[in-house]
């Protein structure tokens, strides 16, 4: 891993691992800087995903690679308790280097980890759409939102073992606008997927109502549409000294000739969302529609 926390939520900052930052951000405190058995002196940190404590590798002494962070495999003193269950899960994991995931699984239980995640969503949903919306070339309406959130929480979603605050963004749009219609939605215009969706004999855009934007709206020209989101092949790649390498495949179906039209691989920021989150000064850029879908709409979670 690249990135390292000195605080064991979700929404704290992460950190680049080198020996700099280190030094800025611990001063060498305790118990990020401790001494062993045998007086050798070691770093700590906490990892950004599965919140486990973590050695950090060349800062104090230079290896041939970047700095990087490791798993501890145990407890270290003033950090949180390893946690295996967590550590399965973790993309930075020596063992999930090349593992395949599974779509279907959910974890079974609600735990405080899944609750911080479920209230970063419903409190950050306007700049969780702002990404997706950056990232698809796509504007949705409330209504197909408000669907949205439905599906998430009927499905159960927010219990994929695989999601982070980091993903959070693209994981919602890869389990919540899945199969969903694209009818009426707005599009970039002379986008890959605009101008791919043109080509289609029954599509037409329309202008909106603001001369000045920069999207269209998808309607028919007379023909039945039945055009519909698809996403798949999340996966996650972590190299130790090296950014997450995370993705999906996102594609336009039409379920009338059962072809796809369109299909782009989504790379995921590991730093975008909540760069945007954490940002000062922008607190009056918020979308309160779409808070208020999330608020109305999400009630709380409990544990177990």
């Amino acid at each position: 891993m690249k990135y390292f926390k000195t605080e064991d939520t979700r929404t704290a900052p992460r950190y680049e691992i080198t020996t700099k930052v280190f030094e800025e951000v611990t001063g060498h405190r305790h118990p990020f800087e401790q001494v062993n058995h045998n007086r050798t002196i070691s770093q700590y940190g906490i990892c950004p995903s599965c919140l486990n404590p973590v050695q950090l590798i060349g800062i104090a002494k230079q290896i041939k690679v970047s700095p990087y962070g490791k798993h501890t495999g145990k407890n270290i003193a003033g950090f949180p308790q390893w946690n295996y269950i967590k550590y399965e899960y973790c993309p930075y994991a020596s063992k999930n280097d090349h593992r395949n995931i599974n779509d279907d699984e959910l974890l079974p239980e609600i735990t405080e980890d899944i609750i911080e995640l479920y209230e970063l969503l419903k409190n950050q949903f306007d700049r969780v759409v702002y990404v997706i919306s950056q990232e698809l070339d796509v504007r949705c309406s409330s209504s197909f939102w408000e669907k949205a959130i439905k599906q998430y929480l009927v499905n159960r979603f927010y219990c994929y073992p695989w999601l982070t605050e980091a993903n959070l963004p693209y994981i919602f749009a890869y389990k919540s606008m899945q199969h969903q219609s694209i009818y009426g939605q707005q599009f970039v215009i002379d986008s890959d997927l605009f101008n791919a969706l043109k080509k289609h004999k029954y599509v037409d855009f329309i202008p909106l109502k603001d001369d000045n934007s920069n999207y269209m709206r998808l309607v028919s020209n007379g023909g039945f549409l039945n055009l519909h989101f698809r996403f798949t092949e999340h996966t996650q790649k972590a190299i130790n000294g090296e950014e997450l390498k995370e993705s999906m495949i996102f594609c336009i179906d039409d379920l009338i000739s059962e072809q796809t039209i369109f299909q782009k691989n989504i790379n995921f920021s590991e730093n975008y969302f909540m760069n945007i989150v954490n940002k000062s000064g922008n607190e009056d850029k918020r979308q309160q529609y779409l808070l208020d879908i999330a608020i109305e709409n999400m009630p709380p979670l409990n544990l177990g």
